[in-house]
């Protein structure tokens, strides 16, 4: 009979955090390429073996996640953690904040992104692909809100909030939080060992268990512990994110305690269908001043549907606000990415109209018979997929 040790398991691969001990530099396009060829970006399948991919991998999300926490540092947002007051040794979410948040009484923006991404990331195919690590990361989003302004009267930039919902699986040896996929390429015992499973007194953090509870935690202990009283919010969430986000707001008593800050929201990507508006406030809040992008063939903020939905589009419309499309985008994490000017100029828009400004409003003709979808028709409000025709979009009124 054979027996095998413990001791004659295969090691677990070690990669140091570090770009240039991994192979590679950062360009002067802002681009990762080999240091070996630097006509190479990064290469994922280093062998055969997936459990050297992940290890690599981790450690390369390592090493950007430095870089990029370093350049947030450079743009004056500082690290604060959640829930508030809890120190770095302990379970924790960290998320980035104006320095002078407070000082901020005119407007504050809010980023809620993927649950699937690390802090500050966008996508990972263009952080180490074309594009570069700002195009691919929140770094480029900051850098364009400070050159807004706040609104009319005030030309300071707005205060800017970047939460953190996809790492919220606590890693204690790390003493980091960690995302779904992430947890499972920590370092284990040997190369061969299956993963480790959840322990709820170990891997989970006080009050951002999940990404309902980490939304909650954002609009009621920062915005209300750190947000000037005064500041208008804008809200700008993606993919499940945004579904969380909907839900949070679609109630009564929440609405009732912070509506009346709520500046806009837009949607990018998700499910959260307005048959589900249970809250009259919220619902003709959207109506007004909300704004969704989806995955579309037509270029970039080209209207999809008005605030009923079209059921001439093959993608879900029922949002419950005016849809644009998404131009380039063909995945949730670059909804961002590709729509991140159209974003900014419709909230500095707004921004500068104030309190009176409403969605303009437009119409859909299709192509088959000519029929009119007008923004706000509730008719429109289910999901109907099955008439994928393609249609001519005309705006009628501003």
């Amino acid at each position: 009979m054979f027996r095998r040790r413990w001791s004659g398991l295969p090691a677990d691969p070690v990669f140091a955090s570090d770009l240039t001990e991994l192979g590679y530099f950062v360009n002067d396009v802002d681009e990762i390429r080999s240091i070996q060829n630097p006509g190479y970006y990064f290469k994922y399948f280093l062998t055969k073996n997936e459990r050297w991919n992940e290890r690599q991998r981790f450690a390369m999300n390592e090493a950007i996640a430095k870089i990029i926490s370093s350049r947030l540092d450079a743009e004056g947002l500082t690290t604060i953690t959640l829930p508030l007051g809890t120190p770095k040794t302990k379970p924790h979410v960290p998320i980035r904040i104006s320095s002078d948040l407070h000082a901020r009484s005119t407007r504050v923006v809010l980023l809620f992104g993927e649950s699937a991404q690390e802090f500050g990331v966008l996508a990972h195919r263009v952080i180490g692909g074309p594009g570069g690590i700002t195009k691919g990361s929140v770094l480029s989003f900051v850098q364009a809100l400070k050159a807004q302004q706040s609104s009319a009267t005030d030309p300071s930039p707005p205060g800017i909030i970047l939460t953190n919902p996809g790492e919220l699986w606590w890693w204690p040896e790390g003493k980091r939080g960690l995302t779904p996929t992430g947890r499972h390429s920590i370092p284990l015992s040997s190369a061969v060992h299956y993963g480790v499973y959840h322990d709820p007194d170990k891997n989970e953090i006080p009050e951002n268990r999940t990404i309902a509870e980490h939304v909650a935690c954002v609009l009621e202990s920062v915005v209300e512990t750190l947000v000037n009283k005064m500041a208008k919010l804008d809200v700008i969430a993606i993919g499940d994110v945004a579904e969380a986000v909907e839900e949070y707001l679609n109630d009564h008593a929440v609405w009732e305690r912070i509506g009346h800050r709520m500046n806009t929201l837009v949607v990018l990507g998700g499910f959260y269908n307005s048959a589900n508006f249970k809250c009259e406030g919220f619902k003709q809040f959207m109506s007004e001043r909300g704004r969704a992008y989806v995955l579309h063939h037509m270029p970039l903020d080209n209207p999809v549907a008005g605030a009923g939905g079209n059921p001439k589009s093959a993608c879900f419309t029922s949002f419950g606000c005016p849809v644009y499309s998404a131009g380039n985008a063909a995945l949730t994490e670059m909804l961002l990415i590709e729509t991140q000017s159209a974003v900014l100029k419709w909230i500095q828009q707004i921004a500068l109209k104030g309190d009176g400004y409403k969605n303009e409003m437009f119409e859909i003709y299709g192509e088959e018979d000519g029929s009119c979808i007008e923004n706000g028709e509730d008719s429109w409000g289910a999901w109907e997929g099955e008439a994928a025709d393609e249609t001519a979009i005309e705006k009628v009124e501003n």
